[in-house]
């Protein structure tokens, strides 16, 4: 059972969100958490994020069910990587075409 300490509106959109009990932290979430407050870029973050999930212990997945979970994360991360790749294209074509004029 988890306890919650607090139901706290947020200023900025309204929703609402528990504060629950540091006791019931999983040591994922404290992970999760470093790599989010570190100094990394977005992309960078993505990445280790990525990582920090994909390293989650579930022990009572059959073989053939872990293999498609690992398959649908790596494929999110390649869509990732993509579309960071695609954003430094354009940038790169942009500034081409700006020094051709």
């Amino acid at each position: 059972m988890v306890e919650v300490e607090a139901l706290i509106n947020c200023p900025n959109c309204g929703k609402s969100f528990m504060i629950l009990n540091k006791k019931y932290e999983h040591s994922v979430f404290k992970k999760m958490e470093a790599v989010l407050k570190s100094r990394k870029d977005a992309y960078e973050k993505k990445i280790a994020l990525f990582d920090v999930v994909k390293n989650i212990n579930i022990d009572d997945l059959e073989p053939l069910e872990k293999e498609r979970i690992d398959y649908l994360l790596k494929g999110r991360l390649y869509n990732e990587l993509a579309k960071q790749s695609m954003k430094e294209y354009k940038k790169l074509t942009i500034k081409d075409f700006n020094q051709a004029k």
